[in-house]
């Protein structure tokens, strides 16, 4: 059942406070946050918990290594720019 830990409450070390494993769970595009084993390992078995319910391919998009901070920039920039240049 993968809702069995939603209640539970944890510290978040990126965001600094309190929240719910459910909003941990689907913090990445509805996968979890890269920082789930980190956070997690106390409250429950939370890498038998990731193996059980996703997928291989999942398991890789959730571990991948965070997009560059230039990176991101860059492609919030172009979205913007290619906002503008619909609405005119």
């Amino acid at each position: 059942m993968i809702e069995k830990y939603d209640k539970k409450e944890g510290y978040c070390k990126i965001l600094g406070h309190f929240l719910t494993f459910d909003y941990c769970k689907t913090t990445k595009k509805g996968l979890p946050c890269s920082k789930v084993l980190d956070c997690w390992f106390q409250q429950f078995p939370i890498e038998e918990f990731i193996s059980e319910h996703y997928s291989e391919e999942e398991y890789k998009k959730i571990f991948e290594p965070p997009q560059s901070k230039i990176s991101s920039l860059t492609e919030i920039l172009e979205q913007a720019q290619q906002r503008i240049k619909e609405n005119k």
